[in-house]
């Protein structure tokens, strides 16, 4: 690494320790990792490594591989040195436990980054329920990702990023609110936790404002055409259509159904941000409106966009923001580990209970007892050329 890139990331983890923690007392350990509290950090990332979610998962890893070289440079956490292990998912579920308890297992983790799919994330939370080992997500929206069934927290579970109720009942109000719509149509990946869980969110918010949602349709992943689905939506003349997918296909479903002569206004959940739509989709999107946690045009991510590109030579947000929630990830743990000075997983996840206004690289973030994250949210349009950003909300959770 070259030395003003490592003076760079150096400025960054300093501005991130500025703020402190209390400190977290050690208990035993039941699962796997260290089973006494050592000189070393075992930091494990589970996530898409290879196939078409790669574009996801490379990002996330390679940030994480600098930060750790950079933070074992400066000591490591708390004197501890940090080793980090990556196993590829391959954006698959069974693959995720898979990985999870050969990480645990074979790799000793102390602690797990990922995953950034709910689905994945809420397989991987059986596995750190059943070893007793913290883990954070990084773009994992799902509510059932820190809360089972009945609402009980997932006692192993965190996450960086906003959930789907937070996001859903952002976007919801704004449409409601600020734009004036009153119906709604929905299209939605069946396949998709995230999908169905942030439509869901979106859908209860909305109605309860008094808005209409006229239908709801349906499509699998690797669908390429979205003619029918869109022809039916727009049959019942809904003011906007609510498109909870990835950039791929909502670039094809947009591009169609402008082509089918609709002209109805389009919006998303934070899925939509990845540079190359305005590629794919062109015209088809723009004047469309979306919720998402990060604003990657924020001038203070440019030192980071700078140093990243500098290593891999390619852009850290190519395909979405994943880049900016692993490096949240990694100094929210940091942070607990110097709380708790301790490696023991008990500990971490104690001390990550007690994150308070650990500095991301655009916000400060904190995490509740009840695992949900306090951080801001984002209206965007879509411009012609690149995301603007509308308005700023700070999650409220009403309590």
């Amino acid at each position: 690494m070259k030395k003003h890139l490592k003076k760079l990331l150096s400025l960054l983890f300093a501005l991130s320790c500025l703020l402190s923690l209390t400190a977290c007392g050690e208990k035993g350990n039941d699962g796997g990792g260290n089973q006494a509290d050592g000189d070393t950090l075992n930091i494990a990332y589970i996530g898409p490594l290879t196939g078409e979610a790669s574009a996801w998962g490379t990002p996330e890893a390679n940030t994480l591989k600098v930060l750790v070289d950079e933070i074992n440079e400066q000591g490591g956490i708390a004197g501890r040195k940090v080793v980090l292990s990556t196993y590829d998912n391959r954006g698959d579920n069974v693959e995720t436990s898979n990985a999870a308890k050969k990480a645990i297992e074979v790799g000793g983790a102390d602690v797990i980054i990922g995953c950034n799919a709910s689905g994945a994330t809420l397989a991987l939370a059986g596995v750190c329920e059943q070893y007793k080992i913290p883990s954070v997500a990084t773009c994992a929206t799902n509510s059932k990702v820190t809360e089972d069934d009945s609402g009980n927290v997932r006692e192993w579970t965190f996450r960086v990023c906003l959930a789907d109720p937070a996001l859903g009942n952002i976007m919801a109000k704004y449409a409601y609110e600020e734009l004036n719509l009153r119906s709604v149509g929905i299209l939605q990946e069946i396949s998709s936790d995230y999908s169905v869980g942030i439509s869901d969110n979106f859908i209860e918010t909305f109605q309860s404002l008094g808005g209409k949602i006229v239908g709801t349709e349906a499509y699998t992943a690797g669908d390429v055409d979205f003619r029918a689905q869109m022809t039916a939506l727009h049959q019942q003349n809904p003011d906007a259509l609510f498109l909870p997918m990835t950039y791929k296909e909502l670039a094809l479903a947009t591009v169609q159904a402008r082509d089918l002569g609709m002209e109805e206004l389009f919006l998303g959940p934070d899925c939509w941000m990845a540079e190359d739509i305005f590629d794919l989709a062109g015209g088809a999107i723009t004047g469309s409106y979306f919720v998402c946690t990060v604003d990657g045009n924020d001038s203070q991510l440019d030192g980071f966009k700078a140093m990243y590109e500098e290593i891999y030579h390619e852009p850290c947000d190519g395909a979405g923001q994943n880049a900016y929630f692993a490096y949240d990830a990694f100094q929210v743990i940091k942070a607990a580990v110097e709380a708790a000075d301790s490696t023991e997983p008990t500990a971490i996840r104690d001390a990550l209970e007690t994150v308070k206004d650990v500095q991301g690289l655009t916000c400060p973030i904190t995490i509740r007892k009840d695992h949900k994250v306090v951080r801001s949210a984002i209206i965007f349009e879509v411009g012609a050329e690149k995301f603007e950003a509308i308005e700023s909300y700070m999650v409220d959770y009403g309590d």
